[in-house]
């Protein structure tokens, strides 16, 4: 098993703890055991979501690559959700983990090779729980 899970993209729709599942994926990345990608415009919606958690979004902010996307998608109607998609084909994410998968959202299954899971079904698998181990 490789000592560093695939590439994630994290759309973070709210952190009331630090104890679910999300905050456990940043872990993973803090530790790093996981390799997180964020965009400019997904950091400047990070700011506002963990606005009340201000450790956690320098952790966000500390920890997670930046990519700069050059291609506009608008293949989410949820129009906001295309940068997570545009980040996530940019850097050939292995998952995009949301728990937004609710029709207009990450309604697909996959956007080209990314897979669209949540939160809960990746901290699942079982090269995941490997990680979750180690820490």
């Amino acid at each position: 098993m490789k000592a560093v899970l695939d590439t994630c993209i994290l759309k973070l729709a709210s952190l009331p703890n630090p104890n679910n599942t999300s905050a456990l994926i940043v872990k993973l990345s803090w530790e790093g055991l996981l390799q997180c990608w964020a965009s400019p415009a997904m950091l400047e919606e990070y700011s506002v979501v963990l606005a009340e958690e201000p450790e956690l979004l320098a952790l966000v902010q500390n920890r997670f690559q930046v990519c700069y996307p050059l291609v506009a998608l608008d293949c989410v109607k949820h129009e906001p959700d295309n940068r997570f998609v545009e980040c996530a084909l940019a850097v050939e994410a292995d998952y995009l983990l949301t728990v937004n998968t609710a029709r207009g959202h990450f309604d697909k299954s996959a956007y080209g090779r990314t897979r669209v899971l949540t939160p809960g079904a990746f901290l699942n698998l079982p090269d995941v729980q490997r990680l979750i181990a180690r820490i």
